[in-house]
């Protein structure tokens, strides 16, 4: 089973989503053309249920930002590398 990255926010709601090694390569592809903030959002409305989307659309910019970064860093590859570029 692959592994997934947990992330409790401010109101307590836990998200669960894939590593970003994890993504799916589908999802990777549909966003390959896309700037840095229409990717993110792209990637996270594929990924999250509506209830999870709901708790991320309260957060403030700053609780938004702390998100992604805890996403990041809890993966071993960061958005926009793919494992053929990391070596």
């Amino acid at each position: 089973m692959l592994e997934k990255f947990h992330h409790t926010l401010p109101d307590g709601y836990e998200i669960e989503t894939p590593r970003f090694e994890n993504i799916p390569v589908g999802v990777i592809r549909k966003t390959r053309r896309l700037g840095d903030l229409d990717q993110a959002f792209t990637i996270l409305e594929e990924l999250l249920t509506a209830e999870d989307l709901e708790h991320l659309d309260v957060l403030s910019r700053e609780e938004f930002n702390d998100f992604v970064k805890a996403w990041r860093d809890g993966s071993a590859v960061t958005p926009g590398e793919s494992g053929a570029s990391s070596s």
